[in-house]
């Protein structure tokens, strides 16, 4: 394989030897990387304090075609997206849609859409002002996800006889109506979390409020929208996100700071 260079989002590092580092990386052209970088913990490597989990960069890569670890040749940071240390809840947010990021884009395979939602999610957790709760960007971003997984929820649906009630059920693919609790896992799904629902399935991901908008997204049901979502994607893909207990911590932490 001839060497190539790409953008890349550092999704995970781990110590292969004293100064060499493993590397998953994501890509808009070749999907997930797995990469082994040689020396870049050395001062003098050039690469140095590059490597951040969640840091945008420019890679030069290759190595034998098939091999399981490819040669990371260089790395130069675009953006160390430092933001998102000013608190855990961030850096648990970051992890729970790097995962989803992960499982959509298999290696090998363009993942371009893939690659600019999660650098726009990043960004915008990163540079989102502290008072602000990042589950208004991290609920936008993850229903977006899941349309990018091919597992978008149903949110439009009309009850079949008058007095039925509004259900979300993950086996049931989304919005439902029942008279009474279905007999699988369903939460009663209120009028403002459904049209807060239907209102981010149409967006790719919101953008950060501005100062005078902050206030109404305040009072948004953004806990319940984010147990919803992320019920749902472990239903679908048999797993929930490593970092989803972590960042229930955080959220539980902050509501009891408020």
């Amino acid at each position: 394989m001839s060497r190539l260079r790409s953008l890349a989002i550092v999704l995970r590092r781990w110590p292969f030897s004293e100064t060499s580092l493993t590397l998953r990386l994501l890509t808009p052209e070749h999907g997930t990387l797995s990469l082994l970088g040689k020396g870049v913990n050395k001062l003098g490597s050039g690469s140095f304090a590059v490597l951040d989990t969640w840091a945008l960069v420019e890679i030069e890569f290759g190595g034998r075609e098939g091999a399981e670890l490819l040669d990371l040749y260089s790395a130069r940071l675009l953006d160390r997206n430092s933001g998102l240390e000013r608190d855990p809840e961030r850096l648990a947010a970051a992890a729970v849609l790097a995962e989803i990021a992960e499982d959509a884009a298999p290696p090998g395979q363009a993942s371009q859409e893939i690659f600019e939602w999660l650098r726009r999610a990043l960004a915008a957790l990163a540079t989102q002002p502290t008072e602000q709760d990042p589950a208004s960007v991290v609920v936008p971003a993850l229903m977006r996800g899941l349309f990018l997984l091919g597992l978008d929820p149903t949110l439009e649906a009309e009850p079949a006889a008058t007095g039925d009630r509004r259900w979300f059920s993950p086996e049931g693919g989304g919005l439902i109506y029942a008279p009474a609790r279905p007999h699988a896992h369903a939460r009663l799904l209120s009028s403002r979390v459904h049209a807060l629902l239907r209102r981010l399935a149409g967006s790719e991901l919101a953008e950060t409020p501005k100062p005078q908008e902050e206030a109404a997204r305040d009072s948004e049901p953004w806990d319940e929208s984010l147990t919803i979502l992320v019920e749902f994607l472990h239903y679908h893909a048999e797993r929930a996100p490593r970092a989803w207990p972590l960042l229930q911590e955080r959220r539980r932490r902050r509501k009891r700071t408020v």
